[in-house]
């Protein structure tokens, strides 16, 4: 099922690992044999990058990615673009003008942004102008600086296909894609695969992990170890095309190295790697 995906194209996302020291976190990586590897820009994460991430930190973690042999291939960002006061939404967007910069100091392809408000209810009209704006003017700011945006898919504005479809019909920026993370559609109650076939043609990006029930409810675990049936959403992606990277993700910090480990095994075998 390789259709020619390589070892570089397997990525190790930043999220679970935000617990862990960017050193430790890099060399982990590195030692399980993947290069490639994100760094959040998170409240939420701060033994990463913190929103405002200075000079001074960012030299630090090109110099730690180098010395661990590491690429970083995304900023996760954390955003919210649904606010409804002019006045804040500019300052959002350029405190995520930040993270662009940021982007481009390390190298890094991509910039990992969120729509904003998570709830799955009623989702009021006014909200995807304001975010077709916003992401419109940080698409034109990432072009100019050779760096895409990837709108993940994380509930509310996007807990559905047809909804992130309406999101990027709104979009005319080029350099602004999707970061397809199935796991994230079927913890909101949204068929992945189904989901997928609406939003493919913006697809530039993609997380990997899985889903099971505990509970009564959904619970994310390893790639490979959970409910969802993998081949023929990532037949899907092949068909179209898609290059991008295969993004694991798993999100536990108390375990992360073993279940980031047991996930790309579980993601390479699938691949046909």
């Amino acid at each position: 099922m390789s259709n020619n995906i390589t070892l570089p194209n397997i990525g190790c996302a930043a999220w679970g690992w935000r617990e862990v020291e960017i050193p430790e976190y890099f060399h982990t990586i590195s030692n399980q044999g993947i290069r490639s590897v994100e760094v959040n820009a998170h409240p939420q994460a701060p033994k990463h990058l913190l929103n405002d991430g200075d000079d001074e930190s960012v030299s630090k973690i090109a110099t730690w990615a180098q010395e661990a042999g590491v690429d970083i291939i995304c900023i996760a960002g954390r955003n919210n673009f649904t606010i409804p006061e002019a006045a804040d939404l500019e300052k959002e967007i350029q405190r995520i003008e930040r993270f662009v910069d940021i982007a481009q100091q390390l190298g890094a392809k991509f910039v990992r942004l969120l729509s904003g408000d998570h709830r799955n209810d009623h989702i009021l009209p006014d909200v995807f102008p304001r975010l077709h704006y916003a992401f419109n003017r940080i698409g034109d700011y990432a072009e100019k600086r050779g760096i895409k945006i990837t709108i993940e898919n994380h509930g509310g504005p996007t807990a559905t296909g047809q909804r992130v479809a309406r999101i990027m019909e709104g979009i005319k920026s080029p350099a602004v894609g999707v970061n397809y993370d199935p796991a994230n559609f079927l913890n909101q109650g949204t068929d992945p695969l189904m989901a997928l076939r609406y939003i493919l043609p913006w697809v530039n990006y993609s997380h990997w992990k899985d889903v099971k029930w505990t509970n009564g409810g959904p619970q994310f675990c390893a790639f490979g170890k959970g409910e969802i049936v993998w081949q023929p959403i990532i037949q899907e992606l092949l068909n179209a095309g898609y290059q991008g990277y295969w993004v694991v993700e798993y999100e536990e910090p108390s375990d992360v190295e073993d279940g980031t480990k047991e996930s790309i095994n579980n993601l390479c075998k699938m691949l046909g790697m």
